[in-house]
């Protein structure tokens, strides 16, 4: 067979041919691929926010455990922060700090994120001021601080008056505050505190506090004078002594009374071995402690009270909590109206499980279980001003040393599906009760009048 020789129209298909493949080869496919799905280099990069920058104080010359004053060095550390919008650490070891508000303190700013190492403690250069404070959060926004431990003066103080050396300090129109994971303890005052501004007639507003530590403070575990929302959560306020009022928690107004002190939760706390009362409701309304274990304070374990002059308090909700072994009375109701006490154990106190007395209008005292107290389970005087409308309803009162209900001059109250169980003294005394509704109670076992 003879070879024809390749024409120029076949040299012509096969170089379109060839042309056809290669594109086929190596352009086909990125083009299918935006059709079908992205190649890895082609799909958009995930962008990654950055961690905000870390400063120490370290780096502005603290050394922990020099004794040496640390103040404005951790001080230059939270300004650069705040001004980086950064993260502020502070590393394990002691650090001394200047607590005079003039010339000291630690000054929190806008958006402050401030952590402790859990081995690192803030002492209290000692004093003689009657008022200090370790951190001040003032008129701040958006702050957090968490971990270590505050230290006060409390036996190093060098004068014996005043009472207001703290270790956190909130106050004035200060918001969205959290505080958790720290130890305050041995200050001249309270260990935290959360106050308004009576000046300007400002307040804080969403604080959080939560798995913090009051212990061995002179005046307060904590005490809450002034704001709106306000939580404290899974925290332990122990061994407050050394100056009236003396308290766990307390919310307690100051005067003149025309700040806000309202929607403030207490929750799961462990309130013990404090010389006044483990909570106390002081002036203030519309509040609430749940879930608490409130034991062995010395005063008692819950005060909800106001004065003939000043205001009550008032709509308070004191539910599920359970109060045991407090010296004097387990709850104690003194001018104040309209609270729920519900769900509560309230056992061995050294006189009344609950006692109410003066003004203490449509007070309702529901499902608690009451037993073992030495006094009476419930006791009740109407006392001055608003008596009427209160209601003890379906509680077992059970094993007290004094009656299981003493109800005195009271005016259209409500004694309904209450069991009275075994207590030394009658089931039931009742003297005074006028117009009032007294029905389907249980009395057994009482040591005389059984109904």
């Amino acid at each position: 067979m003879i070879k024809q020789p390749i024409s120029f129209h076949d040299k012509y298909w096969i170089l379109w041919l060839l042309a056809a493949v290669i594109a086929a080869v190596f352009f086909i496919p990125k083009t299918a691929g935006v059709l079908l799905e992205q190649t890895e280099d082609e799909k958009p990069a995930v962008q990654q926010t950055a961690a905000p920058p870390v400063f120490s104080p370290a780096a502005f010359g603290a050394v922990p455990n020099d004794a040496k004053d640390d103040t404005k060095a951790i001080q230059k550390a939270i300004d650069e922060a705040a001004a980086k919008k950064g993260v502020v650490r502070i590393p394990a070891g002691t650090f001394l700090i200047n607590t005079n508000p003039d010339t000291g303190t630690l000054h929190v700013k806008d958006g402050s994120v401030i952590q402790l190492d859990s081995k690192t403690t803030l002492k209290a250069i000692p004093n003689d001021l009657p008022i200090y404070r370790i951190f001040t959060v003032y008129n701040r926004t958006n702050v957090k601080i968490s971990g270590g431990t505050l230290v006060g003066d409390r036996y190093d103080h060098t004068d014996t008056g005043g009472e207001f050396g703290h270790g956190i300090f909130i106050a004035g129109s200060s918001s969205n505050i959290t505080v958790s994971g720290v130890t305050a303890k041995d200050f001249w005052g309270d260990g935290f505190i959360v106050e308004g501004d009576a000046k300007n007639r400002t307040y804080p507003t969403d604080v959080a506090i939560h798995n913090v530590t009051g212990d061995n403070n002179r005046r307060q575990g904590i005490s809450i004078t002034a704001g709106k929302n306000i939580i404290v959560k899974n925290s332990t306020f122990s061994n407050t002594n050394g100056t009236a009022p003396e308290a766990g928690i307390d919310l307690e107004r100051d005067p003149p009374f025309d700040l806000p002190l309202e929607d403030v939760e207490l929750l799961y706390n462990k309130v013990t071995g404090n010389n006044g009362y483990g909570i106390a409701f002081v002036y203030a309304s519309h509040n609430s402690a749940l879930n608490n274990v409130v034991t062995g304070n010395k005063a008692g374990g819950i005060y909800i009270g106001g004065s003939q002059d000043s205001g009550a308090a008032d709509e308070n909700t004191i539910r599920n909590n359970f109060i045991s072994g407090n010296s004097e009375n387990g709850i104690f109701i003194n001018f104040s109206t309209k609270n729920a006490i519900s769900g509560n154990t309230i056992e061995k106190s050294e006189k009344d499980g609950i006692s109410m007395m003066n003004h203490i209008g449509q007070n309702r005292i529901s499902t608690n279980l009451i037993r073992q107290n030495k006094g009476n389970g419930v006791s009740v005087w109407g006392g001055l001003n608003d008596q009427s409308g209160i209601v003890i309803q379906s509680n077992e009162v059970r094993g007290n040393g004094g009656a299981g209900l003493s109800v005195v001059d009271v005016t259209d109250a409500t004694i309904i599906h209450n069991r009275l169980l075994s207590n030394t003294q009658a089931g039931m005394n009742l003297k005074a009760v006028k117009e009032s509704t007294v029905q389907k109670n249980t009395a057994k076992g009482n040591g005389r009048n059984d109904e």
